[in-house]
């Protein structure tokens, strides 16, 4: 828990509760915090029994939004989520004053393609990153990779037209959904459909050494993915010594 801090989080407003799902929900809130980079995550909090209870989230809205946006999975027995699934528009929302991470374009070596993996909300922070322009300034083509159980999961698909729209030949979507066969979608997983080339047949891009990964979401996807995009040679990226994935496990 943690005391009450003026210095740590600033007092929001919720301007929008968006429920995708019965267990799937984003909110917009409206909080002066200090500059982000695309690509951080925050800390959303609610005041409840005279303690902060919070959890870290990463932002979907871009610096140059009017607004923060964080997407978030309901956890019944959680201490937080069943109060924030609560929140209307007008009530009161902490957000933390500062942004953490650095699963952001500046840590990403230079390359040819950026491939964007995502499972569950993790295509979030994707969405923070499409909306700047530097993965489109600096890489020939962009692909965003969505995999999900249910349909209904996918979220941000008027957003991801806009950006098809605008990126009409640099921008790749594709959509995996592994508990439906859905007309539109793959139905794999990630690791999977890198080990077998699928993506690369979908797309008509090969996976090489100058390939770029970002890669979100579930601990065994990634664990999986690095493993299967090691096989085909890429490594690890690291500060000290640069590579071809990047990576930001959700728990």
């Amino acid at each position: 828990m943690q005391p009450i801090s003026k210095s740590n989080w600033i007092e929001g407003k919720v301007l929008e509760h968006k429920n995708w799902t019965d267990s799937l929900a984003s909110i917009k809130i409206a909080a002066r915090v200090n500059p982000y980079i695309s690509g951080q995550f925050t800390r959303i909090a609610l005041e409840i029994n005279n303690e902060i209870i919070s959890r870290p989230y990463s932002y979907v809205s871009a610096p140059s939004d009017n607004f923060l946006e964080i997407v978030y999975v309901k956890i019944p027995d959680g201490k937080l989520t069943p109060k924030l699934s609560e929140l209307k528009s007008g009530d009161n929302i902490l957000v933390n004053n500062n942004a953490f991470g650095y699963f952001v374009m500046s840590e990403i070596p230079k390359g040819d393609n950026l491939w964007l993996l995502a499972t569950g909300t993790g295509s979030g922070v994707f969405i923070s990153l499409l909306k700047t322009d530097a993965p489109w300034n600096r890489f020939k083509k962009v692909i965003l990779i969505h995999g999900v159980r249910n349909k209904e999961e996918l979220t941000y698909l008027d957003q991801i037209a806009k950006f098809k729209n605008k990126y009409p030949q640099k921008f790749h979507y594709i959509k995996s959904v592994t508990r439906e066969k859905i007309d539109g979608c793959l139905n794999t997983r990630i690791p999977n459909a890198i080990e077998n080339g699928i993506f690369e047949t979908t797309t008509k891009i090969k996976i090489s050494k100058t390939s770029q990964f970002m890669i979100c979401g579930n601990p065994d996807m990634i664990k999986e993915t690095i493993n299967n995009l090691k096989n085909k040679g890429l490594e690890i990226n690291r500060r000290s010594n640069p590579g071809n994935i990047t990576i930001e496990k959700y728990w």
